[in-house]
């Protein structure tokens, strides 16, 4: 065994021997940085554990053994780095046997993944201790800034060595691998800085907008309270800095200590101290930087004045405004959560109007607050994303209740109802219309497009629905012949509706938009909103249609109903073809009040329409008049004369209905219908071949002696007969005889 072994090196390159110290070199940074990698696992899960929120960072300083750890592997990633570049520059010489060469490419690659791995790691850890340093102080943000430096190292030796690897993943457990590493600058961690205080600055925000709040209230001149005030004031409260935790493993001196640094840092008079407690955290991480890591600062950032090295002025302006924009730029993206849904009584689970009410009050504030843009804009955001949640919830609810109210017919709250989600959605649409500093008739690209499309969207869909249910509910009610119920639908709540939408104001930019000059986004906006603009006035024109096409149902029910209450009531053909006595009837046959009283009065007790009560009223008498014509009733003279007694009872009816108004009895004695049923019956009683005199000088004997009578009527000597189109189907019903022997009743005048 051993002769084989000697032989087996007798063969192999000298070259392994020379570079046997590169390959233990290679074993040792690999356990070193398995080790410190297991170190960092550990760490990072006690700073994820232990961070119950981004406010609470009490809980990560228990004592000092995470401070010292993170001491010791700052030292540790020194010498890691200097190790790593100290191998890549042995493994990455190329004039060397083939064997050889072959084992360091295999080391290389490993040693590669490793640093890969570290890299991740390393990053985690920046990731959460960034922002540590304002609670911490000092000593934490000279250990981040050197570790950050030990991390730009190990990522570039990745191009100064060439060896980065087309695949970056290592295992499947390192998903995140998959995405490149970016070195660490100041802007970098401004950005970890910001992501991690935005959602505390969200809280003391609310906890400014509070004490502003108390102050607009006390120099309000209206000393009276309102619901409006009092949810404004909750809604702030309920949102205002959570309280300071601490657990009892801190000693009594450093969890004071840290008690009252942190309070420090949390209370603040107004808008402008916080902006200024944030500018000057930013202050010390450039001063500690310009000392620790200057090469961070880069090039341009960094300048000698006098042997004294300075950061340049122009820098940190830059270095406060990017910070201040990210900042501010996150709170706006986290006061929506913080305010509907991150508290233990959300505004979300509130009614909508307390969103509204704290939106209103945002863009009142808005324009009079002398604060930072960055902060108004914060602000902005909050009052859109609220006006989003109103939209959505506050329509959401209308609607519900009014589409649930109208599944149940004669209901007298489903109009009301859609008046209201018309009111809200209306009310909506109109503070699109505006500017947040409430000028009228703002361009294109100032207006809150986004936020006006779905309400359009919803207003539109609302509207709709209104109309079906007016159609629908009036058609169920008027087959049950409730008057005062259908009215109420196509006259009242139709009404209140179209009332509601009256006050929508919808400004026409088709001239702005031909124009052009718009961004993509904002004319792909306008597009939309000019579409369902269009959309929503169509809608509307349909709407105000609707009364009238609920009268055009009820007509074809009404003559429905009229045909099938005589089908029940009008007497049989025997009772029409009695002989009777020698005198003239003079009473009107039982069933003509009934038949009057079930179609006219529901009417005449439910509106003062004359045009829809004198459409009734021809209806009911075409409809008495069809159904004798179908049925081919046939007339003795005495049956012809009870019809036309029958008829003329209609004209007495009127002037003894009570609940007729005069002007409104008028126009009903003077329809035509009435003529005509006289004429029908007039018709029976004639013989066959007689002629009608185109004027009936009885008539106007009578019309003279009456000097109450209107102009219209005296001039009316035209006889009923000329009012019935077809006489000659008529004549064939009529009363067998030549001649008649008594003449007709005296409420229909002498024949």
């Amino acid at each position: 065994m051993s002769r084989n072994i000697h032989t087996l090196i007798k063969w192999l390159p000298t070259e392994i021997n020379e570079n046997k110290d590169v390959f233990n070199k290679c074993k040792d940074i690999e356990i070193t940085c398995l080790n410190l990698i297991n170190r960092f696992g550990v760490l990072v899960d006690n700073l994820k554990n232990k961070k119950s929120s981004k406010f609470n960072h009490l809980l990560l300083y228990e004592n000092e053994i995470q401070i010292n750890d993170l001491r010791d592997i700052s030292l540790s990633l020194e010498n890691i780095a200097q190790s790593f570049d100290g191998i890549f520059a042995k493994l990455n010489e190329e004039r060397c046997h083939s064997t050889v060469l072959s084992k360091k490419n295999v080391w290389k690659d490993s040693l590669w993944r490793i640093m890969l791995k570290l890299i991740y790691f390393i990053q985690e850890i920046i990731n959460e201790i960034a922002f540590l340093f304002i609670y911490c102080g000092e000593n934490l943000l000279t250990l981040t800034l050197s570790i950050s430096i030990s991390y730009n190292s190990l990522i570039s030796m990745e191009k100064k060595y060439n060896i980065t690897n087309n695949v970056s993943i290592c295992n499947n457990t390192c998903p995140y691998l998959m995405f490149p590493c970016r070195k660490i600058s100041i802007t970098r961690l401004l950005q970890i800085i910001a992501h991690n205080r935005a959602e505390l600055c969200c809280h003391k925000l609310i906890d400014c907008l509070l004490e502003t709040y108390k102050v607009y209230e006390s120099s309000d001149d209206d000393n009276s309270s309102d619901n409006s005030s009092l949810e404004i004031y909750m809604t702030l409260t309920k949102h205002m800095s959570p309280p300071v935790e601490s657990t009892d493993s801190l000693t009594s001196l450093n969890k004071q200590e840290v008690i009252d640094h942190v309070k420090s840092n949390s209370d603040f008079a107004n808008i402008e101290e916080l902006i200024l407690h944030e500018e000057k955290n930013i202050l010390n991480l450039l001063d500690v930087a310009l000392k620790v890591a200057p090469v961070l600062l880069g090039s341009e950032g960094v300048k000698k004045s006098r042997g004294i090295t300075k950061i340049s002025a122009k820098v940190r302006t830059k270095v406060i405004e990017y910070y201040q924009e990210i900042l501010w730029g996150e709170v706006g993206n986290y006061l929506e959560h913080v305010v509907l849904w991150w508290a233990a009584c959300p505004l979300s689970a509130r009614s909508p109007h307390s969103s509204q009410n704290l939106r209103e009050w945002i863009n009142q504030f808005i324009p009079t607050a002398d604060t930072s843009p960055l902060v108004l804009s914060a602000l902005a955001n909050l009052a859109d994303a609220l006006g989003v949640h109103v939209t959505s919830t506050s329509w959401d609810q209308h609607f519900r209740l009014a589409l649930v109210a109208s599944k149940t017919t004669c209901n007298p709250d489903s109009g009301k109802l859609f008046a209201n989600v018309l009111k809200d959605a209306v009310m909506l649409s109109n503070q699109c219309e505006i500017t947040p500093d409430w000028i009228v008739g703002a361009p294109l690209d100032e207006l809150p497009l986004v936020e006006q499309i779905p309400v359009l969207h919803r207003l539109d869909h609302t509207i709709h629905t209104t109309r079906l249910w007016a159609k629908n509910e009036s058609k169920k009610i008027a087959n049950t012949w409730n008057m005062k119920a259908f009215f109420a639908v196509i006259h009242t709540d139709v009404t209140n509706c179209l009332g509601q939408l009256s006050n929508l104001r919808m400004a026409d930019h088709t001239i702005e938009i031909e124009k052009g000059g718009l961004g993509v986004h904002v004319e792909v906006c306008a597009l939309m909103r000019a579409k369902l603009t269009s959309e929503v006035n169509v809608n509307i024109d349909k709407l105000k249609s609707t009364p009238s096409e609920c009268v055009e149902v009820l007509a074809k029910v009404c003559r429905t109903i009229c045909l099938a209450n005589l089908q029940m009531i009008f007497p049989d053909n025997s009772y029409w073809k009695q002989s009777g006595s020698s005198l003239v009837p003079e009473k009107p046959s039982p069933y003509v009040n009934k038949y009057l009283n079930q179609i006219l009065v529901p009417v005449l007790e439910a509106t003062d329409d004359h045009v829809i009560c004198n459409m009734i009223l021809t209806l009911t008498c075409e409809s008495w008049l069809d159904h004798i014509y179908t049925n081919k009733i046939k007339f003795s003279q005495y049956g012809a004369c009870q019809l036309l007694c029958d008829f003329g009872h209609i004209a007495n009816w009127l002037v003894d209905c009570s609940m007729v108004k005069e002007d409104i009895r008028k126009k009903l004695l003077r329809n035509e219908i009435l003529k005509r049923c006289e004429g029908v019956g007039r018709l029976l009683l004639r013989c066959p071949g007689e002629r009608i005199k185109m004027v009936d000088k009885n008539k106007q004997k009578n019309i003279t002696n009456v000097d109450s009578e209107s102009e219209a009527e005296k001039n009316e000597l035209m006889p009923a007969e000329m009012y019935v189109p077809n006489q000659e189907q008529w004549l064939e019903l009529r009363a067998k005889g030549k001649k008649t022997r008594f003449p007709g009743p005296v409420c229909c005048g002498k024949p």
